[in-house]
């Protein structure tokens, strides 16, 4: 089976393959004989991958309520992201995807015990009638989700680390739909609408940071899979717990402007997998099962992020905040009245000794 791979994942790579990680599947070629095709629509691909039956696959429903605090995890940090107009990125639209090539002279400089270099990212998204996330929270799914694939750079390449336990790293980001175009995003879904299937569009570099969330410290991560075939589960997952805001239009861009034959490629999005008894971290504690709320303020067009509470999960320290708040304003209330009758009754005796006390005339009997 190992030989095996060694043989078709150089092909798989080659065509953008192994979508989650690598790229989504095209067809190929190995040892004379036509890989067997995969789509969205039937996603029973354990028949012909089965690594897609195995115990650790992704995307996972992430229960907040269930998830173990793990305040030790580092904060992610990132170094050569961003990058000179000069360096071209591909554009490409490969039938399950749209992916945007990076140089592996981007990385994760911190945030894990090694360092992982960039591939590619690339989105999944819904339909007219659905929402197209990947990941879920507490049941909940999102408009439309983004993975950053990275690999160890101890293995040199995508090709080697694929098939590692600790060989890849991607972060992945859920959308929302807010008020204002993210201008973030131009660079990319501008582009969209001339992604023909199977061609390369040039696009300027641009600093890669703005399209994350704003809070890179706050996020949950577990070890998971690819969750296309060949469904490899040599994933480290990072979910970021803050949601990035686009445009409704935006989103109806990637929805309605790429093409994988004669349809409308949608619904790239495989279904939730079971968790197996796996755990999932968090960075950050959480004050209840966690909600995360449609955003409607705090917007901001200049970072696409919701910078308001609404969006993200209220921590214990913002619980507190708000307690110790609410009894300091009870208790400065409380002498503040204390202050001022103590003032009126003062005001009130000195008034009574400038009065003469006149006893009222009595009746005689």
């Amino acid at each position: 089976m190992r030989r095996l791979l060694f043989l078709i994942l150089p092909q798989l790579l080659a065509t953008g393959t192994c979508d989650t990680s690598l790229g989504p599947q095209q067809e190929g070629k190995h040892e004379g004989e036509m890989l067997s095709h995969w789509s969205y629509e039937d996603q029973n691909w354990g028949k012909d991958y089965p690594l897609c039956n195995g115990n650790a696959q992704s995307p996972i429903n992430i229960d907040t309520g269930k998830a173990t605090v793990d305040k030790e995890l580092p904060s992610i940090t990132f170094e050569g992201y961003n990058l000179k107009e000069t360096e071209q990125l591909d554009l490409s639209n490969n039938g399950h995807t749209v992916q945007l090539s990076l140089p592996d002279s981007m990385s994760i400089s911190r945030g894990f015990k090694q360092k992982y270099l960039a591939s590619q990212l690339h989105f999944h998204w819904g339909s007219d009638t659905s929402p197209g996330a990947e990941h879920t929270v507490d049941g909940t799914q999102y408009a439309a989700e983004m993975h950053i694939v990275h690999f160890a750079a101890k293995y040199e390449s995508l090709a080697n680390a694929a098939q590692e336990a600790d060989g890849l790293a991607v972060l992945a980001i859920l959308f929302q739909v807010g008020a204002q175009d993210n201008k973030n995003y131009k660079h990319i879904f501008d582009k969209l609408q001339d992604a023909v299937e199977g061609a390369t569009i040039k696009i300027p570099g641009f600093d890669i940071n703005t399209l994350l969330p704003s809070q890179l410290y706050r996020f949950f991560r577990y070890n998971g899979s690819l969750t296309t075939p060949p469904c490899f589960q040599t994933v480290t997952w990072t979910v970021f717990n803050e949601t990035v805001l686009i445009s409704q239009v935006q989103l109806d861009k990637l929805k309605t402007s790429l093409k994988t034959g004669h349809r409308t490629l949608d619904s790239n999005f495989r279904q939730v997998q079971p968790l197996n008894r796996r755990i999932v971290f968090a960075s950050f504690s959480s004050l209840t099962s966690s909600r995360r709320i449609v955003p409607k303020a705090g917007f901001s067009e200049s970072d696409g992020t919701d910078n308001s509470a609404n969006g993200i999960h209220f921590t214990l320290g913002d619980t507190l905040a708000v307690i110790f708040g609410t009894l300091f304003g009870c208790t400065a209330l409380a002498f503040a009245i204390y202050v001022l009758k103590q003032k009126r009754q003062r005001s009130n005796a000195e008034r009574g000794q400038k009065v003469i006390y006149k006893p009222a005339a009595t009746m005689e009997s």
